[in-house]
């Protein structure tokens, strides 16, 4: 009561403004500190001995979708939009969009246009799809092309998850870079954060991108990380016969450790000469699939039994900033 009293008495005395304003930073900013030192502490704690083992139902959804315009932006942009707004209408709290979701996967030029030139949308995109996911309250995975700085390579092939808060939890840079894209793409480096679970809504979640789950090897190490959920995306061509390898691809990682789900999202449909053959799908724990697309562009749905991770083992907030802490200490 006597630190909430002293600065209310402090501004209404004749001291002056300087040195009680400075006197109360000082009281005020060390009850703050000591209570963001326990929330620290209580959020360490918290995080290390978590319990996943209560499970609730989640309704996720799979955009097989068809590239419309291969050189530019704003037709699929809106038509992506289009589709996770009906999704989230239908109970979707989680939707998941295939690798280079918005443009032509391969060819580094044509008509004029580079894949520099479409990855430096990708900070609009974000922003444009970070505010909807905050808007809808439903977390979103897109796959992106970002500029990379490095002038032999000058892309990235990335995977983002933005949370209900529309903030990125977690992202993914392709690792394994396929033939088409060799030439312009850099690789991800198994070494950082582009192979590690991160925190989510639901549970610990590892992404890969396509051919990243070719050799098996990076799947594995996400479930020896304790993964819950493995989110694939793809743009898989698969033979022409059969649908593509969307759940396929993603298939192991359930079959190995008997612990994950997994969602496989493939394109559809024909872009600059590739085309796409979509099998998108979700798998449970152990191998069991749960639904299955064809070929063509469609919304696929399912109800995954996943973990609740309480709010403070995914949210990112200014509170546990240190820069704050530091002005509070000063």
């Amino acid at each position: 009561m006597i630190d909430f009293i002293m600065p209310l008495y402090l501004l209404n005395s004749n001291i002056k403004y300087k040195e009680s304003s400075v006197l109360v930073k000082n009281i005020i900013g060390k009850n703050i500190f000591f209570v963001l030192f326990l929330f620290n502490l209580l959020f360490i704690v918290n995080n290390s001995f978590a319990d996943n083992s209560e499970r609730v139902e989640v309704k996720a959804a799979i955009i097989q979708y068809q590239v419309q315009q291969p050189d530019a932006v704003g037709i699929d942009a809106d038509r992506l939009e289009a589709f996770i707004r009906n999704a989230a209408r239908n109970g979707a709290e989680l939707v998941v969009t295939p690798e280079t979701t918005f443009y032509r996967f391969g060819r580094w030029n044509q008509n004029g246009v580079t894949q520099l030139d479409l990855a430096r949308s990708y900070t609009d995109l974000v922003h444009r799809f970070s505010s909807l996911a905050k808007e809808l309250h439903i977390s979103l995975v897109l796959g992106l092309r970002q500029p990379s700085a490095l002038p032999l390579y000058p892309t990235f092939n990335v995977a983002i998850f933005i949370g209900p808060y529309g903030k990125i939890l977690g992202s993914h840079r392709k690792i394994n870079i396929a033939d088409d894209e060799r030439s312009f793409t850099a690789s991800g480096n198994p070494l950082t954060d582009d192979l590690k679970v991160f925190n989510t809504p639901y549970g610990k979640t590892g992404m890969l991108i396509c051919k990243d789950m070719d050799n098996y090897w990076q799947a594995h190490e996400l479930v020896n990380q304790g993964m819950d959920l493995l989110i694939g995306i793809s743009g898989d061509s698969g033979d022409g016969k059969t649908p593509g390898k969307g759940w396929q691809k993603v298939y192991n990682a359930c079959r190995v450790g008997g612990r994950a789900y997994a969602i496989g999202a493939n394109q559809s449909g024909a872009n600059s000469g590739n085309s796409f053959g979509g099998g998108s799908g979700f798998v449970a724990p152990g191998g069991r699939l749960i639904n299955t697309a064809g070929f063509g562009e469609t919304v696929l749905y399912a109800t995954l039994s996943l973990p609740r991770f309480p709010h403070h083992l995914w949210i990112k907030g200014p509170l546990l900033h240190p820069g704050i802490m530091m002005f509070l200490l000063e």
